[in-house]
């Protein structure tokens, strides 16, 4: 809903993912639970030209802020706050447009998320382009003197029709600790709740991420992937070269009733033909991906992981779905569980209230 008092004009909404687990790993359960994944609040105000965002996640009695901004700008906005960083496709989309429930691994071994810091964002003909400077995330701000440069170039083109959009990028990031304790890589078999399956030690003092990304819509149609290689400044007395950390994953899909929405070089909220609250039947969506993760490198042993997922999405409308994912993944060279295979079986029931 929004109201508005004198120019101001405020807006307001809630979130909340219900989520089931299930995660085995070598045929042993390690994972069955349900439970409120998700509860975020947002508030949202423009004034002329200023626009503020704010978004906290609520867990009982810890109260987590995830964006909290200010920007401005008509031909350039500038960005300055909490918010995400410019890397890769899926992971600056939007939450509540994710085709599978858990993120890829290019995104989760190099813990791209939000950060405090100031951005610009601009386009020049079909160019989007980005970048910014960043601190820690605003919930360590007092724990970490970590900083990092992210930047970010996408284009995009119309190659048959109005329905038909083909999507091309490229980012980057420099990131450094900053005496505030040594980088780790790692990566859970889909679960959000579950042990990671792969991982490395503490052995970074600073990275350089590069990453590509590509993506595909016609009507219904829909296919996605992300290559992504971080080469990381290892001590010389943990590693004897500097290690790379490499990440990919691809994905086709299809969605009856609906179509993905792409705007301004990312992905937002499905549109649905014809929703449940005007009397139609929603929309369905079936995907698959494949993902590949590889954390062994230069003496250092974080292992591989190789994953097929398969999902289905019901859409009632825009604001509500259920999700329904099954994955597995075969690993090697796992520091805790050597060689082996994991899956999991995930549900979320997504409500959103504007």
């Amino acid at each position: 809903m929004s109201v508005s008092a004198q120019e101001v004009d405020f807006s307001f909404g809630a979130h909340a993912f219900l989520d089931y687990e299930n995660a085995s790993i070598d045929d042993v359960e390690v994972l069955d639970d349900t439970k409120l994944r998700l509860l975020r609040l947002d508030l949202n105000a423009t004034y002329g030209g200023l626009k503020f965002k704010s978004s906290t996640d609520v867990h009982g009695d810890d109260i987590n802020i995830r964006d909290l901004f200010i920007e401005f700008g008509d031909q350039i906005t500038v960005r300055a706050g909490n918010f995400k960083v410019m890397n890769g496709l899926e992971q600056q989309s939007s939450l509540y447009s994710t085709t599978f429930m858990e993120g890829n691994s290019v995104s989760k071994i190099n813990g791209f998320s939000r950060a405090a810091g100031v951005a610009l964002y601009g386009q020049v003909g079909d160019f989007l382009i980005s970048g910014g400077v960043f601190g820690p995330d605003a919930n360590v701000i007092d724990e970490s003197d970590m900083y990092s440069a992210s930047g970010r170039i996408a284009w995009y083109t119309q190659p048959f029709d109005e329905d038909s959009i083909l999507h091309l990028g490229a980012s980057f990031r420099y990131r450094d600790s900053n005496g505030s304790g040594l980088l780790s890589y790692g990566q859970r078999a889909f679960g959000k709740s579950g042990p990671k399956t792969i991982g490395t030690a503490k052995v970074g003092d600073s990275d350089m991420f590069f990453g590509l990304e590509a993506a595909y819509l016609n009507d219904g149609f829909f296919a996605q992937a992300e290559y992504g290689t971080a080469e990381v400044d290892c001590d010389p007395g943990l590693c004897p070269s500097d290690p790379h950390e490499d990440a990919w994953y691809i994905d086709v899909g299809y969605v009856w009733g609906g179509h993905r929405v792409y705007k301004n070089g990312l992905f937002k909220r499905t549109a649905i033909d014809s929703p449940v609250n005007s009397g139609g039947p929603g929309a369905f969506a079936l995907a698959a991906r494949y993902d590949v993760a590889d954390l062994s490198d230069s003496g250092v042993i974080g292992g591989t992981q190789e994953t097929a997922i398969l999902g289905l999405t019901w859409y009632a409308n825009k604001y509500v779905r259920l999700m329904a994912n099954f994955s597995h993944s075969d690993f090697e060279d796992s520091p805790a569980y050597g060689d082996g295979d994991a899956e999991t079986f995930l549900l979320r029931a997504q409500l959103e209230l504007y």
